[in-house]
């Protein structure tokens, strides 16, 4: 027994001492100073301060937690979208609203589509002329294609339309001793991250990195540019979905926020990647029509003029200097459909 227990002790121990060690330098240190999006997908201790403005302390639009729910509403504007319109009172709807824009939001997504999403709720006339006037339908960017290549126009069971998409990562509370999550951050900083880190050239965040880009992979690996099939792939949606609010007497309009990525890319200091070109083949698709807003040409003016923190440093997501932005700018496009529509 003492033989064995000498071997444990120089064989096994060490290895469970090394693992506790990592578990516990990962739930301890690690994980209590991760912020922003970026910070929790690749265990990064970012230690940010929240993006929280004095001027935003209240939500000004409505949040819809069940789809059946739409039937009550009765607003200028719905919005439905992916991430990009869940960032509550710090998000671009609070800036629409400010503008004295009656404004609902539904949290829910079919599957983690708009595009679906919102054509079913047209289809079974949970929303139409006499509860909104607008319909506006957020994407990002990197999904346009995807989303529009899942697109089908099948009716969905109401029961369906409020399923929570399942949640992404190894999850578990943050606090949680973990093996996985020790597993993960060692394997992040071994082999391959899902956040990539580049440097910018010139100071471009208020941080303690302020040259640094940290962006998600997906920036990329979801596709630098929009072939011809997938063009009209994405058109076809949108004029589906124009003619399916047009029968309702909705005017549709669709909001597509910028990747991180593309927002810098021509400020990387040898960009290890390649070019993309997302929005100028969407502007191509779409042309010029106040009913599309890309993003991209709002903020863009932004970062060449060195603006820090159009985007938040530790996160996949813009500021709220940019939905700021994009909030006042769709606000007007709204106003212009409106007045198309009378």
């Amino acid at each position: 027994m003492k033989k064995f227990l000498i071997k444990l002790s120089y064989t096994v121990l060490p290895v469970f001492l090394l693992l506790f060690g990592l578990v516990a330098y990962v739930t301890l240190y690690i994980s209590p100073r991760t912020t922003g999006d970026l910070g929790h997908l690749a265990y990064i201790p970012f230690d940010c301060q929240e993006d929280d403005p004095d001027e935003m302390k209240e939500q000004l639009f409505e949040d819809v937690q069940l789809t059946d729910s739409l039937r009550n509403i009765h607003v200028d504007v719905l919005t439905v979208g992916d991430s990009f319109s869940k960032m509550g009172r710090l998000g671009y709807q609070n800036y629409l609203a400010a503008q004295g824009i009656s404004v609902a939001n539904s949290v829910r997504e079919l599957y983690e589509s708009p595009f679906q999403y919102a054509y079913n709720i047209l289809d079974m006339g949970l929303v139409d002329s006499t509860n909104i006037s607008v319909l506006v339908v957020q994407v990002g960017e990197r999904d346009l294609v995807s989303r529009s290549e899942e697109f089908n126009v099948d009716k969905i069971d109401m029961d369906e339309l409020d399923i929570e998409p399942p949640s992404g990562g190894s999850g578990g509370n943050a606090n949680e001793w973990s093996l996985l999550r020790a597993r993960d951050f060692l394997m992040y900083r071994l082999h391959w991250s899902p956040v990539f880190k580049v440097t910018l050239d010139k100071d471009y965040f208020n941080s303690k990195e302020p040259r640094s880009l940290y962006f998600y992979c997906a920036d990329i690996t979801n596709g630098l540019n929009i072939d011809e099939a997938s063009k009209q792939k994405v058109l076809e949606t949108f004029q589906i979905l124009t003619r399916k609010a047009e029968e309702r007497g909705v005017a549709l309009m669709l909001l597509l926020p910028v990747d991180k990525y593309d927002m810098y890319q021509d400020h990387i200091v040898d960009n290890p990647y390649p070019h993309k070109t997302y929005v100028e083949d969407a502007r191509e698709i779409f042309g010029d029509t106040p009913n599309v807003l890309l993003c991209k040409y709002l903020l863009m003016p932004l970062i060449e003029k060195g603006e820090k923190n159009v985007f938040l440093f530790d996160d996949s997501h813009w500021s709220i200097k940019a939905a700021e932005v994009v909030g006042t700018e769709l606000s007007r496009r709204v106003k212009m459909v409106v007045d198309l529509k009378k």
